[in-house]
């Protein structure tokens, strides 16, 4: 900042802190004066900390901002001869933003240095409930809508599933060692943070630069961590690091990550339950004056990954992306751009499992997926109560999905290439504005308006042979272009009448547009339709042109008593109930039965559908000492019910009811806690799918840990008395079901039983 006088320069530095006490890193601070409008920025350290030093005498305006909460704003700010004025800067946050921080352990299972999926960081979180996939594959479901009724943004970019069996969800292009935090928000979701999805919105992004305080100085730091879990042999490493100095940074992460079969609680090995990935990202960072800007080129390989609920594995994914963000911090104002590209080569086959059963076969099938696109959002205050969000956002998505012929299956698969989608393209264009407004210190607003335009297309199509013909020609003879003009809208009140209590009730309108295969699977042979489906239920799907976008109309109250810092107390209530007009859901074509098991040729449908539930959360410290340590006691219930209207029958994986409670203890760097979770008979099942009916259980874990100076060391047990369990959203057991040669009745895919564990991470800084 330039000098304005030959008086002796003083300096501004402080913390920012959220409304509840803990410090926050990165966020933006820019200091500005009143007299020269001369500006200089920083970005804050582990600590909350930032620091201007040599700023002449005068009059300054400070403010602090950062994704997911009001703009901080001190305008009175006055630096005199070689005084160090200390500003302190208290962020509020958005209304209805639950952020889940993961970089140290919250609960008795394996912290983020011990995992190999990015959803399992999750499970705590109230509304979340996890449905099993491939090992690196779950998926987040947010009160009962998963997949793509809920918005997945992985460090600013929007990846789609370029796969007809979903193989290669968002999350699974975002190593757990590499998560900083994750922001969910479910139900009444701002506009500003996704549209295109009825169930809520989950960001996971990875750390943020930390450069050096000081011209002239230098700062690196760095973490190698690892993992070991005994069932399955599940085990990787990952190392990460920055250096920087106080305007450029470069950065690094990798990981690996390899796992064998695991084995249930009665003793029985699940086949298809291995995978292999590796995980690389270069960074590039600069700031100054206002502005941050943030390159990141990634690189995703999965060797193989097998799916014991699916008819297929995969074989092979690889993906490249390249991410671009620019944030810049102005008079009270924040700017956010972000431009991403990322290009997906996926296969799909008969993995080693299955091709040991009594009917092996071979049948390749290889998607190319491309998403590209940007978003720009810009945060000014209005005056001293409101703030203004405004922005637009831009996302394609573009398909391949072909499978090649085998020799010596004409007709039924070749002698030609089976076209499945062909160069199907989905373009969504975002425009929205949202209100923030603190009225005073006890009433809080939230207005939001979004519009989404889609457009969808896709080529021609043929089959391998004339006897597909039929199905292609009435496909190929009606137009493919489809466009949906969808409108979002959220309001949101918060009123805190007291520091310890606070009640919320909010409604939104959230629109999603069918995805291509929803929409362009075009097949009703038994075996290729058999190809389409991400429900692991074993069933066929069809797709629809004609489908409509889902409408969800969500309303939610929530109650929050809790002590003034969040911290000692709290518990919270929220009820809600979203009804989804022209849910995608599925009509029935045709039943077939083999062996014991019944399955069904399904089309993609609209129907309206109702769910409704309530979250319920707490903490406790239940002790808190020089002697004994701090005790704290964790636990989030929740009920749900899902049904569509039509026929009174319940939703596809609706989570039945559940629950965990954790008791942990932290004392002179030893952290220990003992987890029980209970879930509910599932009996609330989807007719149409021939869903399976799961009994209840409960697990019981346990994990001690023990952090030193720049070392910290995780082991634990999870499953402890080895129970025997179906998943209930885990789907049936496909591979069993294949190795009795189709005879057998199948049954639900079991959970992984007694498993130890333990994981290492050191940080130099």
């Amino acid at each position: 900042m330039a000098a304005q006088s030959v008086s002796s320069p003083g300096s501004i530095s402080g913390t920012v802190k959220d409304q509840n006490g803990a410090v926050v890193q990165g966020s933006s601070v820019v200091v500005r004066s009143l007299d020269s409008d001369a500006t200089a920025s920083a970005l804050t350290d582990q600590e909350g900390k930032y620091l201007f030093r040599s700023l002449p005498s005068g009059h300054y305006r400070i403010s602090a901002s950062v994704e997911g909460f009001q703009t901080a704003v001190r305008n009175d700010v006055f630096v005199s001869e070689k005084q160090d004025a200390l500003v302190d800067l208290i962020l509020s946050v958005r209304p209805n933003d639950i952020t889940v921080v993961v970089t140290a352990p919250a609960t008795s299972r394996p912290s983020a240095s011990a995992n190999d999926n990015a959803a399992e960081l999750l499970a705590d979180t109230p509304g979340v409930s996890l449905r099993q996939n491939g090992k690196i594959a779950d998926i987040p479901m947010l009160h009962g809508l998963g997949d793509e009724r809920t918005k997945l943004v992985v460090n600013g970019m929007i990846i789609s599933n370029a796969c007809a069996n979903h193989m290669n969800p968002p999350l699974s292009y975002m190593a757990p060692s590499n998560v900083a935090e994750a922001r969910v928000t479910a139900g009444i979701t701002p506009v500003s943070m996704g549209g295109d999805s009825i169930g809520g919105t989950i960001s996971v992004d990875s750390p943020r630069p930390v450069f050096a305080k000081l011209d002239g100085e230098w700062h690196s730091q760095g973490t190698i961590s690892g993992f070991y879990r005994s069932n399955g042999r599940n085990y990787g490493p990952a190392l990460s690091g920055w250096v920087t100095n106080h305007n450029f940074g470069i950065g690094y992460s990798g990981s690996w990550v390899t796992a064998d079969n695991y084995t249930d609680g009665s003793g029985h090995k699940v086949t298809s339950s291995y995978t292999q990935t590796t995980d690389h990202t270069i960074m590039l960072a600069a700031q100054g004056a206002g502005n941050l800007v943030v390159f990141e080129a990634g690189l995703h390989h999965t060797p193989y990954q097998g799916f014991t609920n699916a008819q297929m594995d995969m074989v092979r994914n690889y993906a490249e992306s390249l991410n671009l963000r620019y944030k810049r911090s102005f008079e009270g104002s924040v700017l956010d751009v972000r431009a991403f590209w990322q290009g997906t080569w996926h296969s799909m086959n008969i993995g080693h499992d299955k091709s040991t059963f009594p009917m092996p076969m071979w049948m390749p099938m290889n998607t190319h997926g491309r998403d590209y696109g940007y978003s720009m959002k810009l945060d000014t205050p209005l005056g001293g109560r409101h703030t203004l969000r405004v922005g637009s956002e831009f996302h394609r998505f573009v398909l391949d999905d072909s499978w090649p012929a085998v020799p010596g299956q004409e007709p039924y698969m070749g002698p030609d290439t089976f076209l499945s989608i062909n160069n199907g393209r989905r373009s969504r264009l975002a425009w929205f504005g949202e209100v923030s407004s603190q009225w005073n210190p006890k009433w809080t607003t939230l207005l939001g308006i979004r519009n989404d335009t889609v457009w969808m297309d896709t080529g021609q199509v043929s089959g391998y042979s004339d006897m597909y013909a039929d199905d292609a020609n009435v496909f190929n003879a009606r137009s493919h272009g489809r466009t949906d003009a969808n409108v979002d809208a959220t309001a949101l009140v918060r009123y805190e009448p007291r520091a310890s209590t606070t009640f919320e009730l909010g409604y939104a309108r959230k629109t999603r547009t069918p995805n291509l295969y929803e929409r362009y699977a075009w097949s009703t042979d038994w075996m290729a339709s058999g190809m389409i489906g991400w429900f692991g239920d074993g069933n066929y799907y069809i797709g629809n042109l004609d489908l409509k976008p889902e409408v969800g109309h969500t309303v939610s109250a929530s109650a929050s008593w809790h002590d003034r810092t969040h911290k000692r107390f709290e518990v919270k209530i929220t009820p809600y109930q979203t009804y989804v007009q022209d849910y995608i859901d599925v009509d029935k074509l045709d039943e077939a039965t083999y062996g014991e098991s019944p399955f069904a040729q399904l089309r993609f449908a609209n129907h309206d559908a109702r769910i409704y539930g309530v979250d319920v959360s707490e903490n406790l410290v239940v002790w808190d000492s020089a002697k004994f340590g701090q005790a704290e006691l964790n636990g989030v219930v929740g009920y749900m019910h899902g049904e569509r209207r039509d026929k009174d029958t319940g939703l596809y994986q609706m989570m039945p009811f559940n629950a965990r409670i954790q008791l942990q203890e932290e004392l002179k760097g030893w952290i220990g806690g003992i987890e029980i979770q209970a879930v509910d008979r599932k009996s609330n099942v989807d007719p149409l799918r021939y869903e399976q009916i799961t009994p209840g259980y409960a697990l019981l874990a346990v994990h001690l840990g023990y952090g030193r100076g720049h070392m910290r060391l995780d082991f634990g047990c999870e499953n402890l008395l080895n129970k025997s369990y179906a998943l209930p959203l885990g789907g049936v057991n496909f591979d069993d079901y294949l190795a009795s040669g189709w005879m057998s009745r199948i049954e639900a895919l079991t959970g992984r039983g007694r498993s130890f564990y333990v994981g290492l991470s050191i940080h130099v800084d």
